[in-house]
């Protein structure tokens, strides 16, 4: 047996929890077989790159953003499609078709903003049609849709979800720091978080300890991992594959021109 501590940046994280998704025996199966759904986001734009082999600019694969500190918006001009696969290859008719069609043995990937103590995640939705999970949340559920949520452990808050949503809204707060959000539970949700990752990757338990730092450090999370001497090893080798990964540059809107404006604190001049 070993023993080891490790500290991950977020954007380490990030490529860490990637790299397990698309490992995962369901995506695998996905790829080669059916639909792979893979709605916009941050974490979920270092998915699009495990899969596709390609670097993409990953601040400009979302539309919602917490950035710069404050919750925003990217560009509009630079708002990206979701990317729907089908066998492994892009679809080429709408997303919403792709919906239509998906079932158990297809997947369904969303990142989100929050995990909590009971493992339940829940994702910002800031549009007045719910956002991206507002449109899709409806056919995955009903249909048995294996919906996978990629998520750091800088995003755990000791606050149950499903409270969370009852305090939150696009119109339930006088000011605010930035772009007002409902916080939307995703009950169906497997969440993907470094403790599974290290578990699908390389067998070995991951402890998470500690979490935060500074001068570079910031949203880090520091765990104990322990396995076999073979598997820590390889747990090792993917650690090492994956420090030293870049941070996103901010990329947010210009509040003079951002369609949000009246339901963000900065925006409307209320902060």
């Amino acid at each position: 047996m070993q023993r080891a501590l490790v500290t991950l940046t977020s954007p380490e994280s990030k490529r860490l929890i990637a790299k397990a998704v698309v490992a995962l025996d369901e995506v695998q199966y996905a790829l080669k077989n059916g639909f792979v759904y893979i709605a916009t986001g941050t974490t979920a734009a270092y998915i699009t790159e495990e899969i596709l082999g390609e670097k993409i600019e990953k601040e400009k694969w979302t539309v919602g953003i917490i950035s710069k500190g404050r919750t925003c918006v990217t560009p509009k001009e630079t708002w990206p499609k979701h990317l729907v696969l089908y066998k492994g290859k892009p679809f080429e008719g709408e997303p919403i078709e792709a919906l239509k069609e998906m079932g158990p043995d297809d997947v369904f990937i969303k990142g989100a903003n929050a995990i909590d103590p009971n493992w339940n995640v829940a994702v910002f939705a800031a549009a007045p049609d719910g956002g991206t999970i507002g449109k899709t949340y409806g056919w995955t559920i009903a249909k048995g849709v294996l919906t996978i949520t990629p998520i750091s452990l800088e995003k755990f808050v000791p606050t149950p979800v499903e409270y969370s949503a009852k305090i939150t809204g696009t119109r339930v707060f006088d000011w605010g720091t930035g772009l007002y959000s409902a916080l939307v539970p995703i009950p169906h949700a497997i969440p993907i978080t470094e403790i599974e990752a290290y578990d699908i990757l390389a067998n070995v338990d991951a402890v998470p300890i500690a979490a935060g730092g500074a001068g570079g450090a910031e949203g880090s999370v520091t765990l104990v991992l322990e396995g076999e001497d073979e598997d820590m090893e390889r747990a090792k080798e993917i650690t090492k594959q994956i420090k030293g990964e870049p941070y996103l540059k901010p990329y947010t809107e210009d509040c003079a021109k951002c369609p949000f404006a009246k339901t963000c604190g900065l925006g409307s001049g209320t902060f």
